[in-house]
């Protein structure tokens, strides 16, 4: 089962932040997000394990496909917080957004929002998330 894009642009960046100093230890992780969208009623709750490897933390086997065609700028590290701008091509326009994490090794919070404009319609995106490692991967 895939999980949700936004689930996977949380983890996109963080990946190569932690080889640059921002200390995230490899492992099983836990990870809560909440999403607001303008378009829908209620926050939405997503709660998920993944197992995160010292080789997905290795920057040289980072990639972006055609699954995640996003683009990563502005990536600042000041000491446990990673920060950067995103912008994803997609069929009716381009999203474009800000996130930021701070990791203390086995816990993660952070938090970004994410814009795009489609003609006349508009889409605007919040979402907070944190996590814990939860043990060593299965």
């Amino acid at each position: 089962m895939k999980k949700p894009v936004w689930g996977a642009l949380l983890f996109l960046p963080a990946f190569v932040a932690a080889a640059d100093g921002v200390p995230m230890t490899p492992g099983k992780w836990e990870m809560k997000m909440t999403m607001e969208m303008s378009m829908l009623p209620q926050p939405q709750v997503k709660t998920y394990t993944e197992c995160i490897t010292e080789d997905q933390l290795n920057p040289d086997h980072f990639k972006m496909d055609q699954e995640s065609p996003c683009d990563i700028s502005d990536m600042e590290i000041d000491g446990n917080t990673v920060s950067w701008s995103i912008s994803c091509p997609g069929p009716a326009g381009n999203m474009t957004g800000s996130w930021e994490f701070t990791s203390n090794g086995d816990s993660v919070v952070g938090s970004g929002s994410m814009s795009a404009s489609m003609g006349t319609m508009s889409m605007e995106m919040d979402m907070d998330w944190e996590g814990t490692r939860i043990g060593d991967c299965d």
